[in-house]
């Protein structure tokens, strides 16, 4: 019988290989995971304010700054100035951007459905509903309305 106390180290050890295979093929494609996650994001909402972007990826207004310059001056975002509010900006994906994300996307998919087509159907069954139930445990009675994000 496993014990909670061997489940625990087990699925920080998954988490570890997991993020380090994700980070890999998010190399492979061209970008980062936080850049991709950034320019998947204006995949799915469209331009978005900077501070709608933080929002978004739960960071601080500061590395969305920092991510967006470096997006911006390889050509994968534009600013624009923002139609009602003179204050704002608008972050675009640029054609070159959208390609990158698309790639990444394609990346990341491809690397999930390699590794968990290993196990059979009744076993990524019992593991969603197991990862379900621990997720729901963690979260509380709070649940955040933006869990279901877009997933193109």
């Amino acid at each position: 019988m496993v014990t909670p106390q061997e489940l625990a180290p087990l699925m920080a050890e998954f988490g570890k290989a997991f993020t380090r295979k994700i980070f890999s093929e998010m190399g492979r494609a061209g970008t980062t995971p936080a850049r991709a996650k950034l320019l998947m994001t204006l995949q799915c909402h469209g331009g978005c304010k900077m501070t709608d972007i933080s929002s978004h990826l739960e960071v601080t207004p500061r590395s969305v700054t920092k991510l967006v310059d470096g997006l911006e001056n390889e050509g994968l975002v534009i600013r624009e100035p923002h139609p009602h509010d003179r204050r704002a900006t608008i972050i675009r994906l640029t054609p070159e951007g959208v390609l990158v994300s698309k790639e990444s996307m394609l990346a990341n998919n491809a690397t999930v459905t390699e590794l968990f087509e290993q196990l059979p159907p009744v076993d990524r069954q019992h593991m969603a509903r197991i990862l379900r139930k621990l997720i729901e445990k963690l979260a509380g009675p709070a649940q955040d309305a933006d869990s279901e994000t877009c997933r193109k």
